[in-house]
């Protein structure tokens, strides 16, 4: 889940600045939002270009040289 700190935590093994987003586990996640620490990120879609497909040509013929 991702989420961004309203305050700066540290730990044993974890530092994380106010104003950072970061990807955590739900179950984590859930704790530190109950606990006021940080809150979920809204996540947009993002619209995919639309990609160039070629059309299917066809052989081509060439001159014979005489």
């Amino acid at each position: 889940m991702k989420v961004i700190f309203n305050r700066a935590i540290a730990g044993v093994d974890l530092y994380y600045a106010q104003g950072q987003v970061v990807e955590l586990p739900a179950a984590v996640a859930k704790r530190y939002i109950d606990q006021g620490i940080c809150s979920i990120v809204e996540e947009k879609k993002v619209a995919k270009a639309e990609r160039a497909v070629s059309k299917k040509t066809t052989k081509r013929t060439t001159r014979k040289a005489k």
